[in-house]
């Protein structure tokens, strides 16, 4: 039993050692020199060397974001300016507000003197005055804009049957709005002939119109 199992038995050949050359390149693949640290050479805020490690490589970015110092020499990354708003918009608001003022402009005007003429002058726009133009004491005037005719009222303070009440017809208005345009009376001697005259003022606006009947002694008349 013993010599079948030496015959039988798998037989390999030992390798004693590997040959030197192979022993030298492998002990130089299994072995692992750590990198040298080399030291680094830096200036304290004193002035003075010192030794510090090497930097380490990263892929992280670090950003200043401490205030500028003026007359340091610290330098902090710019800030990215914030985006404004449009050039359209700020044109649209001069738009709007050149709008409001032509419209505030055209409108507020005359209706401001509409509610004065109507607070001063009331409607159908009348003005009324007392006088003495040497035709009979004095008198009472009244300056009427009848739907865009002018006319003056002559009321004696004591009617007769010679001195009756007189109506002088000045101008007819055909401008648009004619009938709110107030008329006021005034009696310069005009032609100094020593009576006083007749003088009508028609206020159409920033161009008033003046209108004259001189005095003959009894009534008016447009001329002598």
């Amino acid at each position: 039993m013993r010599e079948q199992r030496g015959i039988n038995a798998n037989t390999f050949k030992r390798r004693a050692s590997l040959p030197p050359e192979d022993t030298a390149y492998f002990a130089s693949r299994s072995r692992y020199t750590a990198p040298a640290a080399h030291a680094y050479v830096d200036i304290d805020e004193e002035g003075r060397e010192v030794y510090t490690r090497p930097p380490t490589r990263t892929s992280a970015r670090r950003y200043d974001l401490t205030p500028i110092r003026h007359g340091t020499g610290e330098q902090r990354t710019a800030e990215l300016p914030r985006p404004g708003k449009h050039q359209l918009f700020y044109i649209g608001i001069c738009l709007v507000i050149m709008v409001v003022f032509l419209t505030a402009y055209t409108l507020i005007p005359p209706a401001f003197q509409k509610w004065q003429d109507e607070r001063v002058y009331g409607y159908p726009r009348t003005f009324q005055t007392d006088a003495n133009v040497v035709h009979a004491g004095t008198e009472h005037f009244i300056a009427l804009n009848n739907h865009g005719t002018i006319e003056v009222l002559e009321i004696p303070g004591y009617p007769s049957p010679a001195n009756q009440t007189r109506l002088y017809i000045i101008v007819r208005l055909s401008s648009q709005g004619a009938d709110l345009i107030p008329a006021t009376l005034s009696f310069p001697d005009v032609n100094g002939d020593g009576k006083p005259d007749l003088q009508v003022t028609v206020l159409d606006g920033a161009n008033p119109s003046v209108w004259v009947l001189f005095n003959n002694g009894t009534i008016f008349v447009p001329k002598l």
